[in-house]
């Protein structure tokens, strides 16, 4: 399993049940990088092979579309309290269990449940 890191504009409890399920999972308030600018853990991502949970769906689709590979990108898109977000991150990582790799994936779940998982690299978009 890839090394997940969690955004700040979610909850670290997030990386907490990342870890019951037996991911390595680090928040970015844990490495120091709250603040951050997204394109900076885009890169940090890449360097450590980490897997990003974030909320913030606009910046990081826009910058994961001018990656030539990345190790995927989960959102969750609603804005919704810890425990919702707990809930939906579960269901993200239901579905990323039963993919071979990440690798230029994008998963997104919704408010209702649903997950969706499609392609999402610079070589989609060229």
């Amino acid at each position: 399993m890839d090394p997940i890191l969690i955004d700040e504009c979610l909850s670290p409890y997030l990386a907490g049940t990342a870890k019951e399920r037996g991911y390595v999972a680090m928040h970015v308030a844990w490495l120091n990088r709250e603040g951050a600018d997204d394109r900076v853990l885009a890169m940090l991502a890449a360097e450590r092979d980490y897997i990003i949970v974030t909320n913030n769906r606009r910046d990081f689709l826009r910058i994961y579309a001018q990656l030539e590979v990345h190790n995927g990108l989960i959102i969750i898109v609603p804005t919704v309290a810890a425990d919702e977000q707990c809930r939906l991150s579960g269901l993200a990582l239901d579905t990323v269990e039963c993919q071979d790799s990440l690798i230029n994936l994008l998963v997104e779940v919704r408010a209702d449940g649903s997950v969706e998982v499609r392609n999402w690299s610079k070589d989609r978009w060229d």
